[in-house]
């Protein structure tokens, strides 16, 4: 009933964005149907993905930061991104050897960082642990592996509500006995009251301050995915609860422009636009429409989504890459942002129908493909080729076979 819903309400809620609906109206390279030439097929996304694996996943079970293969994993954060990436290699294929190599970066990331969600020595901000907590519910839908599933459902409750000083870990701070919801912007006094802000707070290090996008509209993906793994309505509620805030403290419903960061209830929000909180914040209404199928929920993803196809395109009418652009940064970690947005795609383009998206998201793979290394490895600056005797980072390479895995169509093509 509710899927019928969602399409009803999909055709109803065409009308949103007139930019929108005119692209959808043309039809175009929209993915729906066997035989579709994308310029690019499902063995090219296998090839670009075996080669980021080839050129990335290390001894340790883990993505390497850059080719160079000197022992620098990746930050834990971003490792959630390329656990997905793997996921949807697996989707796509349905080849063993995918489902094995989640079980090994599984295993990797477990014996580095451990997935002790209360020890400060690995987890010191909220939201790296979200982005695991909604990787790993996927993981579990994927795979019925219950481990999966309590790993996230524990990391949830313990970014929500905090750690409790019943816990001796080294540095232990107080601040973090409240968890990242709710609160003051600057708790000076540990154990005052707290005024009601329905939020997720980024830190505890450094006075809980800042409701960023990065950990709001992330809880609210998690909290679905878990709804989805457990029927568990507290999850549907505490996503409905941030979406309250989210929806018009971070969010421009106007130019669907999602803010960085609030650091104050009384002043503006910063409004600097990063493609990964686009992303999330598309993933988070999306998926809420899905559930309720409320024209609201799909009215914000698209025009969340629109920002991108307007905002965050270069003169080709493509991704455009943010942050450093220089292949010899390796710290960047920015260039994983096209690849969070790659995770996301599907919930906008397939499950909420909204197909006029994929002409955009195909050329901007075609060019990036197109600009492949020797190496089969692609640039986060689509128009240009990286150079094959230098190291690149993961980060860099991640964008263009992340969003190869996960467009639709790919599987009815050779």
């Amino acid at each position: 009933m509710k899927r019928m819903l969602t399409a009803i309400f999909v055709l109803a809620g065409i009308f949103i964005s007139g930019q929108a609906a005119a692209a959808s109206a043309k039809g175009g390279n929209a993915g729906n149907g066997p035989g579709k030439d994308y310029g690019f097929t499902k063995s090219d996304a296998v090839l670009a993905f075996d080669s980021f694996v080839a050129g990335f996943f290390n001894g340790s079970g883990q993505f390497s930061r850059d080719t160079g293969m000197d022992g620098t994993d990746a930050q834990p954060w971003t490792q959630a991104t390329m656990f997905d990436m793997i996921m949807n290699a697996y989707r796509l294929t349905g080849d063993k050897k995918y489902m094995d190599l989640l079980y090994r970066h599984f295993e990797g990331c477990k014996n580095t960082f451990t997935f002790d969600w209360y020890d400060y020595t690995h987890w010191d901000l909220y939201d790296d642990m979200m982005w695991w907590v909604g990787s790993l519910a996927r993981a579990y839908r994927l795979t019925g592996d219950k481990e999966f599933l309590d790993i996230s459902e524990e990391g949830f409750k313990r970014v929500w509500y905090g750690k409790s000083s019943d816990f001796d870990g080294t540095g232990w701070n107080e601040r973090d006995a409240y968890g990242s919801f709710g609160g003051d912007d600057d708790i000076q006094v540990p154990g005052k009251p707290l005024k009601p802000v329905n939020a997720m707070y980024w830190d505890w290090k450094f006075k809980r301050r800042g409701k960023m996008s990065c950990i709001n509209f992330p809880t609210i993906i998690a909290a679905m995915e878990l709804y989805r793994c457990t029927g568990n309505k507290d999850y549907l509620e505490k996503a409905k609860t941030l979406y309250g805030y989210c929806s018009t403290r971070l969010f421009d419903s106007r130019t669907g422009a999602v803010a960085d960061s609030r650091h104050s209830e009384e002043g503006d929000g910063n409004w600097m636009t990063l493609v990964y909180n686009q992303a999330t914040a598309i993933a988070a209404f999306a998926m809420l429409h899905i559930e309720t199928g409320q024209l609201e929920y799909i009215g914000n993803a698209v025009k969340a989504m629109d920002y991108i196809v307007h905002k965050k395109r270069t003169a080709p009418g493509v991704l455009k890459a943010e942050g450093d652009t220089d292949q010899s940064n390796l710290k960047d970690e920015k260039g994983i942002y096209n690849a969070i947005l790659a995770t996301y795609i599907p919930l906008i383009t397939v499950e909420c129908g909204q197909t006029q998206y994929l002409d955009f998201i195909a050329r901007s793979i075609r060019k990036g493909w197109k600009n492949r290394d020797s190496r089969n490895l692609t640039n986060k600056k689509l128009g240009d080729r990286l150079d094959s005797s230098q190291a690149v980072s993961s980060y860099t390479a991640s964008g263009v076979p992340a969003l190869m895995l996960s467009f639709p169509g790919l599987k009815d093509t050779e």
